[in-house]
């Protein structure tokens, strides 16, 4: 695993086409993201629970720290078991509401075919879901 808890406002991605960067929209940062957080309608905490349970319900998925707000977890490729290490990190957004930083990238290889680009587009809408359900649930 690269280094942890990760600064994501100082943080310099890989240069190599096999990563993906989440950032919170106006969030100070070094690194332009290749996408912006969207909006969740839960605390930070209550968002990366959910973030994680999505994560770890996937396949040959593990959780290797957490420090406050802040996970590191790695997903093995099915075939070679090659590691994609995940960095996520949730913040505030108003009252109740949370957005992520997410850095998903391969650690062996120089082109990851899209695959860190889809799992954390899939794990967020993902855990928007799952976010929504439990809403709906309390409800």
């Amino acid at each position: 695993m690269t280094d942890f808890p990760i600064d994501f406002a100082a943080l310099v991605p890989d240069t190599r086409p096999r990563r993906w960067l989440v950032l919170p929209e106006g969030f100070e940062a070094v690194a332009a993201p290749d996408e912006q957080s969207p909006v969740f309608e839960a605390p930070p905490a209550e968002t990366l629970e959910a973030v994680i349970a999505v994560a770890l319900a996937e396949p040959r998925v593990h959780l290797l720290g957490r420090e406050g707000l802040q996970a590191a977890l790695v997903q093995r490729s099915k075939v070679f078991g090659f590691p994609d290490d995940v960095t996520v990190q949730a913040f505030p957004a108003g009252p109740g509401r949370s957005v992520l930083a997410v850095y998903s990238r391969a650690r062996i290889g120089r082109y990851d075919f899209g695959v860190n680009r889809k799992r954390v587009r899939r794990w967020l809408e993902a855990a928007r879901g799952r976010l929504a359900q439990a809403e709906g649930s309390a409800k």
